[in-house]
Protein backbone atom coordinates (compact mmCIF):
# COMPACT_ATOMS: atom_id res chain seq x y z
CA UNK A 1 0.00 0.00 0.00
CA UNK A 2 2.81 2.37 0.85
CA UNK A 3 4.48 1.56 -2.45
CA UNK A 4 1.39 2.54 -4.43
CA UNK A 5 1.22 5.91 -2.74
CA UNK A 6 4.89 6.62 -3.39
CA UNK A 7 4.84 5.49 -7.01
CA UNK A 8 4.52 8.35 -9.52
CA UNK A 9 2.23 8.10 -12.52
CA UNK A 10 4.74 9.81 -14.82
CA UNK A 11 8.50 9.81 -14.98
CA UNK A 12 10.07 13.15 -14.13
CA UNK A 13 13.58 14.27 -14.96
CA UNK A 14 15.85 16.90 -13.48
CA UNK A 15 15.48 20.23 -15.25
CA UNK A 16 12.19 19.32 -16.86
CA UNK A 17 9.68 22.17 -17.05
CA UNK A 18 6.33 21.52 -15.41
CA UNK A 19 4.42 24.70 -16.20
CA UNK A 20 1.81 24.65 -18.93
CA UNK A 21 3.24 27.85 -20.39
CA UNK A 22 6.64 26.27 -20.97
CA UNK A 23 4.95 23.24 -22.51
CA UNK A 24 3.01 25.48 -24.87
CA UNK A 25 6.19 27.35 -25.81
CA UNK A 26 7.92 24.05 -26.48
CA UNK A 27 5.11 22.94 -28.74
CA UNK A 28 5.21 26.21 -30.66
CA UNK A 29 8.97 25.87 -31.12
CA UNK A 30 8.56 22.36 -32.49
CA UNK A 31 5.87 23.49 -34.91
CA UNK A 32 8.07 26.37 -36.09
CA UNK A 33 11.01 24.02 -36.64
CA UNK A 34 8.76 21.61 -38.55
CA UNK A 35 7.54 24.42 -40.83
CA UNK A 36 11.14 25.50 -41.43
CA UNK A 37 12.14 21.95 -42.44
CA UNK A 38 9.15 21.86 -44.77
CA UNK A 39 10.24 25.13 -46.40
CA UNK A 40 13.76 23.82 -46.79
CA UNK A 41 12.58 20.65 -48.52
CA UNK A 42 10.18 22.45 -50.86
CA UNK A 43 11.55 22.61 -54.38
CA UNK A 44 14.20 20.00 -53.63
CA UNK A 45 15.22 17.70 -56.44
CA UNK A 46 13.41 14.38 -56.46
CA UNK A 47 13.47 11.21 -58.50
CA UNK A 48 16.42 9.80 -60.42
CA UNK A 49 18.73 11.69 -62.76
CA UNK A 50 21.79 10.99 -64.86
CA UNK A 51 25.16 11.29 -63.15
CA UNK A 52 27.25 14.32 -64.08
CA UNK A 53 30.53 13.56 -62.30
CA UNK A 54 32.30 10.70 -60.55
CA UNK A 55 31.14 12.08 -57.20
CA UNK A 56 27.55 11.28 -58.23
CA UNK A 57 28.46 7.59 -58.39
CA UNK A 58 28.66 7.29 -54.61
CA UNK A 59 25.35 6.01 -53.29
CA UNK A 60 22.43 4.14 -54.90
CA UNK A 61 22.95 3.73 -58.65
CA UNK A 62 20.90 2.17 -61.45
CA UNK A 63 22.66 1.09 -64.67
CA UNK A 64 20.97 1.04 -68.08
CA UNK A 65 21.98 0.03 -71.59
CA UNK A 66 20.40 1.07 -74.89
CA UNK A 67 20.47 -0.57 -78.27
CA UNK A 68 18.75 0.55 -81.44
CA UNK A 69 15.30 -0.51 -80.29
CA UNK A 70 15.14 -1.31 -76.58
CA UNK A 71 16.38 -0.07 -73.22
CA UNK A 72 17.77 -2.55 -70.68
CA UNK A 73 18.43 -2.35 -66.95
CA UNK A 74 21.18 -4.26 -65.17
CA UNK A 75 19.63 -6.30 -62.37
CA UNK A 76 20.31 -9.14 -60.00
CA UNK A 77 18.05 -12.21 -59.93
CA UNK A 78 14.81 -11.77 -58.02
CA UNK A 79 14.82 -12.08 -54.24
CA UNK A 80 13.26 -15.56 -54.35
CA UNK A 81 15.79 -16.75 -56.93
CA UNK A 82 18.68 -15.27 -54.95
CA UNK A 83 17.57 -17.11 -51.81
CA UNK A 84 17.35 -20.33 -53.79
CA UNK A 85 20.92 -19.81 -55.01
CA UNK A 86 22.28 -18.76 -51.63
CA UNK A 87 24.12 -22.03 -51.15
CA UNK A 88 25.92 -21.75 -54.48
CA UNK A 89 28.37 -19.12 -55.68
CA UNK A 90 26.44 -18.43 -58.88
CA UNK A 91 24.78 -15.02 -58.99
CA UNK A 92 24.16 -14.12 -62.63
CA UNK A 93 23.59 -10.52 -63.60
CA UNK A 94 21.33 -9.90 -66.57
CA UNK A 95 20.16 -6.95 -68.63
CA UNK A 96 16.36 -7.01 -68.61
CA UNK A 97 14.42 -5.29 -71.40
CA UNK A 98 12.15 -2.40 -70.40
CA UNK A 99 8.86 -1.47 -71.99
CA UNK A 100 9.80 2.20 -71.83
CA UNK A 101 12.35 2.93 -74.54
CA UNK A 102 13.26 6.43 -73.25
CA UNK A 103 16.23 6.38 -70.89
CA UNK A 104 15.19 9.74 -69.46
CA UNK A 105 12.00 8.19 -68.08
CA UNK A 106 13.57 4.99 -66.75
CA UNK A 107 13.61 4.59 -62.97
CA UNK A 108 14.41 1.47 -60.91
CA UNK A 109 11.28 -0.44 -59.94
CA UNK A 110 12.81 -2.92 -57.48
CA UNK A 111 15.84 -3.35 -55.23
CA UNK A 112 17.28 -5.88 -57.67
CA UNK A 113 17.93 -2.99 -60.08
CA UNK A 114 19.83 -0.80 -57.59
CA UNK A 115 23.50 -1.06 -56.65
CA UNK A 116 25.19 0.74 -53.79
CA UNK A 117 28.40 2.27 -55.13
CA UNK A 118 31.32 3.39 -52.96
CA UNK A 119 35.02 4.05 -53.37
CA UNK A 120 36.94 0.82 -53.02
CA UNK A 121 39.65 2.44 -50.88
CA UNK A 122 38.18 5.54 -49.18
CA UNK A 123 41.53 6.39 -47.56
CA UNK A 124 43.45 6.46 -50.87
CA UNK A 125 45.08 9.76 -51.75
CA UNK A 126 44.59 11.64 -55.03
CA UNK A 127 47.89 10.28 -56.38
CA UNK A 128 46.94 6.64 -55.71
CA UNK A 129 45.44 4.53 -58.48
CA UNK A 130 42.88 3.11 -56.03
CA UNK A 131 41.39 6.59 -55.56
CA UNK A 132 39.57 6.26 -58.91
CA UNK A 133 38.27 2.73 -58.24
CA UNK A 134 34.71 1.99 -57.15
CA UNK A 135 32.86 -1.12 -55.99
CA UNK A 136 29.25 -1.99 -56.75
CA UNK A 137 27.28 -3.74 -54.02
CA UNK A 138 24.00 -5.53 -54.74
CA UNK A 139 20.96 -5.76 -52.48
CA UNK A 140 22.16 -9.20 -51.32
CA UNK A 141 25.37 -7.71 -49.90
CA UNK A 142 27.61 -9.16 -52.61
CA UNK A 143 29.90 -7.20 -54.96
CA UNK A 144 30.12 -7.06 -58.75
CA UNK A 145 33.28 -8.87 -59.88
CA UNK A 146 35.05 -9.93 -63.07
CA UNK A 147 37.89 -12.40 -63.60
CA UNK A 148 40.61 -12.48 -66.25
CA UNK A 149 38.55 -14.88 -68.38
CA UNK A 150 35.78 -12.28 -68.82
CA UNK A 151 33.25 -13.89 -66.48
CA UNK A 152 31.14 -11.38 -64.55
CA UNK A 153 29.47 -12.41 -61.30
CA UNK A 154 28.10 -10.92 -58.12
CA UNK A 155 28.90 -13.40 -55.37
CA UNK A 156 31.86 -11.87 -53.48
CA UNK A 157 31.17 -10.90 -49.89
CA UNK A 158 34.22 -8.60 -49.65
CA UNK A 159 36.11 -6.13 -51.84
CA UNK A 160 39.24 -7.39 -53.55
CA UNK A 161 41.11 -6.86 -56.80
CA UNK A 162 38.30 -8.54 -58.75
CA UNK A 163 35.70 -6.12 -57.36
CA UNK A 164 37.49 -2.80 -58.00
CA UNK A 165 36.16 -1.03 -61.11
CA UNK A 166 37.40 2.21 -62.66
CA UNK A 167 34.52 4.21 -64.17
CA UNK A 168 35.23 6.21 -67.32
CA UNK A 169 32.81 9.05 -68.05
CA UNK A 170 31.75 9.37 -71.70
CA UNK A 171 30.00 12.73 -72.05
CA UNK A 172 30.10 12.52 -75.85
CA UNK A 173 27.94 9.36 -75.76
CA UNK A 174 25.05 11.04 -73.92
CA UNK A 175 23.86 12.03 -70.47
CA UNK A 176 25.15 9.74 -67.74
CA UNK A 177 27.18 7.61 -70.17
CA UNK A 178 29.91 5.66 -68.40
CA UNK A 179 32.08 2.59 -69.00
CA UNK A 180 33.43 0.37 -66.23
CA UNK A 181 37.04 -0.76 -66.61
CA UNK A 182 38.87 -3.41 -64.60
CA UNK A 183 42.19 -5.28 -64.75
CA UNK A 184 41.86 -8.51 -62.76
CA UNK A 185 45.00 -10.27 -61.52
CA UNK A 186 46.49 -12.29 -64.37
CA UNK A 187 44.99 -10.13 -67.13
CA UNK A 188 47.40 -8.46 -69.53
CA UNK A 189 45.06 -5.64 -70.63
CA UNK A 190 42.16 -3.66 -69.27
CA UNK A 191 38.72 -5.23 -69.56
CA UNK A 192 35.35 -3.51 -69.77
CA UNK A 193 31.91 -4.45 -68.51
CA UNK A 194 29.96 -5.29 -71.66
CA UNK A 195 26.52 -6.30 -72.78
CA UNK A 196 26.12 -9.21 -75.17
CA UNK A 197 25.72 -7.99 -78.74
CA UNK A 198 22.00 -7.24 -78.99
CA UNK A 199 22.30 -5.89 -82.56
CA UNK A 200 23.78 -8.99 -84.11
CA UNK A 201 21.99 -9.61 -87.46
CA UNK A 202 22.24 -13.38 -87.03
CA UNK A 203 20.59 -13.12 -83.64
CA UNK A 204 17.83 -10.98 -85.10
CA UNK A 205 17.03 -13.60 -87.71
CA UNK A 206 16.95 -16.40 -85.17
CA UNK A 207 14.31 -14.93 -82.90
CA UNK A 208 11.33 -12.68 -83.27
CA UNK A 209 10.94 -9.25 -81.74
CA UNK A 210 8.49 -10.54 -79.13
CA UNK A 211 10.91 -13.25 -78.01
CA UNK A 212 13.81 -10.79 -77.97
CA UNK A 213 11.89 -8.33 -75.82
CA UNK A 214 11.18 -10.92 -73.15
CA UNK A 215 14.60 -12.60 -73.01
CA UNK A 216 17.36 -10.98 -70.91
CA UNK A 217 20.86 -10.17 -72.13
CA UNK A 218 24.00 -11.48 -70.44
CA UNK A 219 26.95 -9.32 -69.41
CA UNK A 220 30.68 -10.12 -69.63
CA UNK A 221 34.08 -8.42 -69.57
CA UNK A 222 35.79 -9.86 -72.64
CA UNK A 223 36.05 -6.48 -74.37
CA UNK A 224 39.40 -4.68 -74.25
CA UNK A 225 38.17 -1.40 -75.74
CA UNK A 226 35.13 0.83 -75.41
CA UNK A 227 32.53 0.26 -78.07
CA UNK A 228 28.75 0.39 -78.36
CA UNK A 229 28.16 -2.57 -76.02
CA UNK A 230 30.42 -1.14 -73.29
CA UNK A 231 28.43 2.08 -72.80
CA UNK A 232 26.09 2.15 -69.80
CA UNK A 233 23.95 4.98 -68.53
CA UNK A 234 24.07 5.55 -64.77
CA UNK A 235 21.34 7.23 -62.76
CA UNK A 236 21.55 8.43 -59.17
CA UNK A 237 19.07 9.87 -56.68
CA UNK A 238 18.64 13.55 -57.47
CA UNK A 239 17.93 14.49 -53.84
CA UNK A 240 21.10 12.82 -52.58
CA UNK A 241 23.14 14.51 -55.31
CA UNK A 242 21.67 17.90 -54.39
CA UNK A 243 22.46 17.44 -50.68
CA UNK A 244 26.02 16.37 -51.49
CA UNK A 245 26.58 19.45 -53.62
CA UNK A 246 25.12 21.76 -50.98
CA UNK A 247 27.41 20.25 -48.34
CA UNK A 248 30.44 20.66 -50.61
CA UNK A 249 29.49 24.26 -51.36
CA UNK A 250 29.03 25.03 -47.66
CA UNK A 251 32.39 23.46 -46.81
CA UNK A 252 34.05 25.55 -49.49
CA UNK A 253 32.43 28.71 -48.16
CA UNK A 254 33.65 27.89 -44.65
CA UNK A 255 37.20 27.21 -45.83
CA UNK A 256 37.31 30.45 -47.83
CA UNK A 257 37.37 33.64 -45.76
CA UNK A 258 36.30 36.76 -47.64
CA UNK A 259 38.02 39.20 -45.29
CA UNK A 260 34.73 40.87 -44.35
CA UNK A 261 34.72 40.44 -40.57
CA UNK A 262 30.95 40.55 -40.05
CA UNK A 263 30.24 38.21 -42.98
CA UNK A 264 32.95 35.71 -42.03
CA UNK A 265 31.82 35.54 -38.40
CA UNK A 266 28.16 35.08 -39.38
CA UNK A 267 28.96 32.39 -41.97
CA UNK A 268 31.10 30.34 -39.61
CA UNK A 269 28.66 30.70 -36.73
CA UNK A 270 25.79 29.42 -38.90
CA UNK A 271 27.85 26.40 -39.89
CA UNK A 272 29.28 25.45 -36.50
CA UNK A 273 26.52 26.49 -34.10
CA UNK A 274 25.19 23.59 -32.07
CA UNK A 275 21.81 24.98 -30.99
CA UNK A 276 18.63 24.26 -32.93
CA UNK A 277 17.12 27.71 -33.14
CA UNK A 278 16.97 30.32 -35.85
CA UNK A 279 18.76 32.99 -33.80
CA UNK A 280 22.40 33.63 -34.69
CA UNK A 281 24.69 33.92 -31.68
CA UNK A 282 27.76 36.14 -32.05
CA UNK A 283 29.66 38.46 -29.72
CA UNK A 284 28.79 42.13 -29.37
CA UNK A 285 29.64 44.29 -32.34
CA UNK A 286 31.90 46.40 -30.15
CA UNK A 287 34.39 43.55 -29.94
CA UNK A 288 34.79 43.27 -33.69
CA UNK A 289 37.81 45.58 -33.43
CA UNK A 290 39.71 42.67 -31.89
CA UNK A 291 39.45 40.87 -35.20
CA UNK A 292 41.08 43.77 -37.03
CA UNK A 293 44.27 43.46 -34.99
CA UNK A 294 44.15 39.65 -35.26
CA UNK A 295 43.81 39.95 -39.03
CA UNK A 296 46.91 42.10 -39.22
CA UNK A 297 48.80 39.70 -36.94
CA UNK A 298 47.88 36.68 -39.10
CA UNK A 299 45.61 35.08 -36.47
CA UNK A 300 42.27 35.80 -38.12
CA UNK A 301 40.89 32.22 -38.17
CA UNK A 302 42.12 31.57 -34.65
CA UNK A 303 40.36 34.67 -33.35
CA UNK A 304 37.10 33.64 -35.03
CA UNK A 305 37.34 30.29 -33.25
CA UNK A 306 37.98 32.02 -29.90
CA UNK A 307 34.91 34.19 -30.36
CA UNK A 308 32.73 31.16 -31.14
CA UNK A 309 34.07 29.46 -28.04
CA UNK A 310 33.05 32.39 -25.86
CA UNK A 311 29.49 32.28 -27.17
CA UNK A 312 29.45 28.47 -26.78
CA UNK A 313 27.96 28.20 -30.25
CA UNK A 314 30.59 25.86 -31.69
CA UNK A 315 29.90 22.18 -31.08
CA UNK A 316 33.60 21.42 -31.52
CA UNK A 317 34.71 23.88 -28.82
CA UNK A 318 34.92 22.87 -25.17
Amino acid sequence: MEYREARSKKLSFKGESTSSKRSADSGATKRKAKKKRHRDTEGAATGWGFIESLDDLEGPIALYHKDEQLAFVLAMPSREESLARAESSEQTLLLHALSNESLADCVPSSVEQVFSVRRSVPTAGPADAEAAMYSLKSFTGTYLAADRHGRVSCASAAIGALEMWTPVLLPDRGDGAVAFMIRPPGATTDQFLSAADTNNPATERERSEATRSSSPVHVHSHATAIGYSQVFFAKCQAELRSKRRQAASAAQDIATLSGNIAADEATQSKHFQSFQSERLRTLAKGNVSDLDSAKQAGKYSESLLDRREKTKSDRYCK
